[in-house]
């Protein structure tokens, strides 16, 4: 009786213990499952720059591109770009609600001002993704390429940097020079990057690249656009990416670089186009309109493609 009632507390101890082991085993598990942002950017992995511009439908839409993770837990995107402010005034505020139309002094459209207010921003920096804000021309005689003036350049750069950057917390602006109905010049660009540089040292600036290689080959008191900028995403789609990036692969390092995607104009071969990119030496994918579930479903073939299958897993 004794011997049984001593056996039958060993193995009570020894299921405890086993059953610690165990909770102590899955919450292990668990941990490693889900690194922290800091890990994820921790300068001895190795990441491609998977960049996506989003409109977002809601908060919930924008916080949940942190969701999406890779086979180890870490965020698969890396950088998520708020698409998109619009240029489209002379005089401050710069940026007019909807391109100004009908007039607002309402810098941004309620869903980019509601994420900026909510603290979706932070949530999605604090699991190791970067935000910037998307500056586009708004259909307005102003523009990127249009400054003459290094004071007005200068009080647009620190516009931005007082009214959005600092303001919200983001990581740095993106520049798309697009739309804008005014005389654009070669040295504009150079010139207010080069002040956004001095004012918003170790902030983001990067660019959607279309139509601009003329901008590259000039200098604004010697400095040059491709030195100003800390990456770029080529936003043509759908063609050869050997013909897209070519000069542009002259003009700046490759690992800057990053080849736009988009479902509206979609490349024949996109997991091809990947492996090219990646075998190539460019630094990552961009894709545009992540608020719509067939960009959503584009990126995770992208993302498969690059790093293999099994590391896209939506939000759960």
């Amino acid at each position: 009786m004794k011997r049984a009632l001593l056996l039958a507390a060993v193995a009570l101890v020894l299921g405890v213990v086993g059953i610690a082991g165990q909770a102590h085993g899955s919450s292990d598990l668990a941990s490693r499952a889900q690194p922290s942002g800091a890990d994820c950017q921790s300068p001895g992995v190795d990441r491609a720059r998977m960049t996506v511009y989003i409109s977002p439908k809601s908060s919930q839409q924008f916080r949940d591109v942190a969701g999406y993770t890779l086979a180890d837990g870490c965020p698969a995107i890396s950088v998520a770009i708020l698409f998109a402010g619009n240029y489209a005034a002379a005089e401050r505020p710069y940026l007019r609600a909807n391109n100004n139309d009908p007039p607002t002094t309402r810098p941004l459209n309620d869903n980019l001002q509601q994420v900026l207010d909510d603290g979706s921003v932070q949530y999605l920096q604090a699991r190791g993704i970067k935000v910037l804000l998307s500056i586009d021309n708004g259909h307005h005689p102003v523009g990127w390429s249009e400054f003459t003036s290094e004071s007005d350049a200068r009080d647009f750069a620190q516009y931005l940097k007082t009214d959005f950057v600092d303001k919200y917390g983001l990581d740095g602006v993106d520049i798309d020079d697009e739309y804008s109905s005014g005389t654009p010049n070669n040295t504009s660009l150079i010139m207010v990057t080069t002040i956004m540089r001095q004012i918003m040292p170790g902030k983001i600036i990067s660019k959607a690249l279309f139509q601009d290689q003329q901008y590259f080959f000039t200098t604004w008191r010697g400095h040059t656009l491709a030195k100003n900028l800390d990456y770029a995403g080529e936003m043509s789609y759908g063609g050869d990416p050997r013909l897209r990036l070519l000069l542009y692969g002259w003009l700046m390092n490759k690992s800057h670089l990053s080849l736009g995607f988009w479902s509206g104009s979609p490349s024949p071969t996109p997991t091809q186009d990947v492996q090219w990119l990646r075998h190539s030496g460019y630094g990552g994918l961009m894709l545009y309109g992540f608020e719509e579930q067939s960009n959503v479903d584009l990126m995770g073939t992208l993302v498969n493609a690059w790093y293999g299958p099994g590391n896209w897993n939506p939000p759960k």
